[in-house]
């Protein structure tokens, strides 16, 4: 059991003398306030007499109006308060300048601030603060007696204290503060004053009230740091999530049916060289949507040249496996050539056949036209990809579709439409889309200027 020290006198009837006479002169200094900020009334009631009286002489030619006195009264009776306030304050800043100052020490504090440090800082910053605003030599937080709890000191090497000390006070420790929290009360150690003043019940009473403050300011940002960090984990998690169910599977997919087609041993040197070749694509594929989901908003730079779009859209179908349950209707008109990227616009149309088998679960039909239209006076290529799946009402298409993360099905990601949408505009070309509703299909539409020699 640790001796009583100086720093951990009771505060009952038999104070110390030193702390009566303290307190008695505070309250003296304080009375001197009063009286003070009494005469400075009586003078301001003067002074403020005097200037109404030649105000309304002036006005009305009467050498005496009550109308003065009653602004004169006035005007003293609400000065007299903030008046007795600021004397006391800077009363105190003189005689008593290392006396707690709650307002200043809730501000210093700093509930928000403290939200935004680092996690592994927050509670040393917190100890660091208290010790700022209460004059202490140094702190302790006490916390083992929670679940995943710790022992947290400021400054670093203060006293350490034994994890099964049950005293209310220690010998390094001269008083200590219960913070009440969500899982159960930690402990507060204040160490011995700066100055080495006594400590009053005024100050024990303000510094119980600063504890209960304390605590909450470190249930804030401990609530802060993991609601920020459960919506980092949930953030990453629905991006892998999807990743995995949307388009790498899809990607993943195709490599698992060519691997299995080449194992299989029963390929002359054509075939092999044509599944080798689809690797190869399957592989690019992958690496540009990977490039494309470290940074959505990268800038698009499509290198322009004519190109035969129908002989594109037959290639990308004949080139893409299927679900076998899923059957592609084509119909192409003839067709000049485009002012496109292949490359860029490829993974256009893929992303549209990856959205329609994943709204159609896999089954069904898929319609994909070529057609020239005009759109502003302007003649341009139209290709139309139609599926029978899920479908989407005219709200989500006008105020959501096409942004990023915006998606109609409950595994999609909601990426790949907003990667179109930028790379047909970046072709000055427009993609829209169309539906009759829930469960009633959708057509994408994409339209891209024709080559100009």
């Amino acid at each position: 059991m640790a001796k009583p020290s100086a720093w951990s006198w009771p505060i009952t009837d038999s104070i110390p003398s030193a702390l009566r006479l303290m307190f008695s002169f505070r309250r003296v200094v304080h009375s001197f306030a009063y009286f003070a900020a009494t005469l400075a009334a009586i003078a301001m009631f003067v002074l403020v007499l005097m200037l109404a009286e030649s105000a309304v002489y002036a006005v009305t030619g009467l050498p005496v109006s009550v109308w003065a006195m009653v602004i004169a009264a006035i005007t003293a009776a609400f000065g007299y308060a903030p008046l007795v306030q600021a004397m006391q304050r800077g009363l105190d800043r003189i005689f008593f300048r290392h006396q707690l100052d709650m307002l200043t020490a809730i501000r210093q504090l700093g509930a928000g601030d403290l939200a935004q440090l680092p996690i592994e800082d927050v509670e040393t910053a917190l100890l660091e603060r208290i010790c700022n605003v209460s004059y202490r030599s140094y702190a302790a937080l006490d916390e083992r007696a929670l679940p995943d709890g710790g022992w947290y000191v400021y400054p670093p090497g203060a006293p350490y204290i034994e994890a099964d000390f049950s005293g209310e006070t220690h010998e390094d420790y001269p008083l200590r503060l219960t913070l009440p929290g969500a899982s159960g009360e930690a402990r507060l150690w204040l160490g011995p004053r700066r100055d080495e003043r006594p400590m009053d019940a005024e100050e024990r009473a303000s510094l119980e009230s600063l504890a209960r403050f304390a605590a909450m300011s470190l249930e804030h940002a401990r609530l802060t740091h993991q609601q920020a960090e459960a919506a980092r984990l949930d953030s990453l998690s629905r991006v892998t999530r999807q990743l995995h169910s949307h388009d790498l599977k899809n990607r993943l997919h195709d490599l698992s049916f060519l691997a299995h087609h080449l194992g299989s041993g029963k390929l002359d040197d054509e075939d092999v060289q044509r599944m080798l070749t689809a690797i190869r694509k399957v592989t690019g594929r992958m690496q540009t949507l990977m490039q494309r989901m470290s940074d959505p908003n990268a800038p698009v730079d499509p290198k322009v040249a004519p190109l035969d779009l129908v002989n594109l859209l037959k290639t990308s179908v004949r080139d893409r496996l299927w679900p076998e349950s899923m059957q592609i209707k084509q119909e192409y008109a003839a067709l000049p050539a485009v002012a496109g990227d292949a490359d860029l616009l490829r993974g256009v149309f893929e992303n549209l056949y990856d959205n329609a088998v994943q709204a159609m679960q896999g089954q069904g039909t898929i319609e994909i036209k070529a057609l020239l239209t005009e759109l502003e006076g302007a003649t341009m290529a139209e290709v139309r990809v139609r599926d029978q799946g899920c479908g989407m009402t005219e709200a989500f298409i006008q105020h959501r579709l096409f942004r990023l993360f915006a998606t109609s099905k409950s595994n999609g990601l909601g990426v790949g439409l907003y990667l179109s949408r930028r790379i047909v505009e970046a072709h000055g070309g427009t993609i829209t889309a169309e539906s009759a509703g829930a469960r009633k299909g959708s057509t994408f539409i994409v339209r891209l200027p024709l080559w100009q020699d």
